[in-house]
């Protein structure tokens, strides 16, 4: 009995020892294979990182389905690694978490990637534009301030400036693709402006006008050289009255002019000084006129009747408007900016001496320049279209 007893235990001891160096060797296969092992970031977290910082570049907003593929794939993976932290050692698989770990973090990256290569090029792309919203914003308010001061051209002045302002904020924030848009509307809207106020400076530089204003010039001077007496000439870019006598500049003084005063007179109430060769049809002293002392010119000659005329023909004027009148040389300027309804405006004290000059029948050349370097033309040639 007792020996069956021995065999029986020595046969228990011997399976029990097979067993546990089968177990030992499963343990350790299983050891070794790293299924039971968890990865090194098992809750993602350097991914996590990646895409915060994607975010934080606007990565959401530029690849909006990316980022949420990423976050999407994130989300697998830590379930499934949750699933296996949970299980029982032996039980647990870490291969598949672990791929998907790793693919989400390797797809985290390249958008990373390519988020920062966008953020790079459009930084450079948002930093010309700044600048060029910049000069053209300048070139814009050059030509505008010798133009005629229109509320659309006001207005889109005013919207390039802040959108330029807020492109200079956004690239400061570093939110470039705001920044790039910014710019880009601001150079717009610089453009626009530009384009409707050059449409009024545009004769400045046209050889047509340059031309008939230099015959005019030189009408005016050979009158007084012939006469001997005094010619005025009006050079409008400049505000500008100069008195000839006997063909020789004696004075120049300032003038203010009509608000509206680069265009040509058309009409009645557009407030703008006229162009062409007028003479003084009547001197009016003190308590005649409005403005102190005042030279009377025979506005409108002939071909700013033609002119209107013309106009009306065309359909740009309606039946009731009128041509207008009572275009002097008088006094009350010196204002420093143009105010008056058509007229030209010298201070008191040169409009005295003006009166003193002029007779009656004296010749008045008014032109819109002499075609030198006056802030109309500086201003077109600054903006590269002289």
């Amino acid at each position: 009995m007792r020996k069956l007893f021995k065999i029986i235990l020595k046969v228990l001891v011997t399976g029990l020892m097979v067993a546990l160096c089968w177990a030992g060797l499963l343990a350790l296969s299983l050891y070794l294979d790293g299924s039971q092992i968890p990865p090194v970031d098992p809750t993602g977290l350097g991914a996590e990182r990646i895409l915060a910082s994607v975010h934080r570049a606007g990565g959401k907003i530029l690849a909006p389905k990316r980022f949420g593929a990423c976050e999407d794939s994130l989300r697998r993976a830590r379930i499934e690694m949750n699933l296996q932290l949970a299980g029982l050692w032996g039980t647990r698989n870490f291969s598949r978490p672990t791929r998907l770990m790793d693919e989400a973090q390797r797809d985290t990256v390249r958008l990373w990637r390519d988020v920062s290569a966008h953020r790079t090029a459009t930084k450079a792309s948002a930093e010309r534009a700044i600048s060029a919203a910049s000069t053209d914003l300048s070139q814009a308010e050059a030509v505008t301030a010798v133009s005629a001061q229109e509320p659309y051209v006001h207005a889109r002045l005013a919207a390039a400036s802040i959108n330029l302002q807020r492109s200079r904020a956004y690239h400061k924030d570093g939110r470039y693709d705001q920044a790039l848009s910014c710019a880009l509307d601001s150079i717009r809207d610089s453009g626009l402006a530009h384009r409707r106020s050059s449409i009024a400076l545009a004769r400045y530089d046209d050889p047509g006008h340059l031309r008939a204003w230099h015959s005019w010039i030189r009408q005016a001077i050979e009158i007084s050289r012939q006469t001997g007496g005094v010619s005025f000439v009006v050079i409008k870019e400049r505000h500008r009255l100069e008195v000839y006598r006997a063909g020789k500049l004696v004075k120049s003084v300032p003038v203010d002019l009509g608000a509206n005063s680069i265009n040509q007179k058309l009409h009645a109430g557009d407030r703008t000084t006229p162009e062409g060769l007028y003479h003084i049809t009547k001197k009016k002293s003190y308590g005649q006129s409005k403005f102190g002392m005042a030279l009377l010119l025979d506005y409108p000659n002939a071909e700013d009747r033609r002119r209107f005329q013309a106009a009306k023909a065309r359909g740009e004027l309606t039946r009731r408007t009128a041509i207008g009148g009572l275009i002097e040389i008088h006094g009350e300027g010196g204002k420093g900016y143009d105010w008056t309804d058509g007229c030209i405006a010298p201070d008191n004290r040169a409009m005295e001496t003006l009166f003193k000059e002029a007779s009656v029948g004296t010749m008045v050349a008014i032109v819109g320049s002499d075609g030198g370097d006056g802030p109309v033309r500086s201003a077109l040639r600054r903006a590269g279209r002289s």
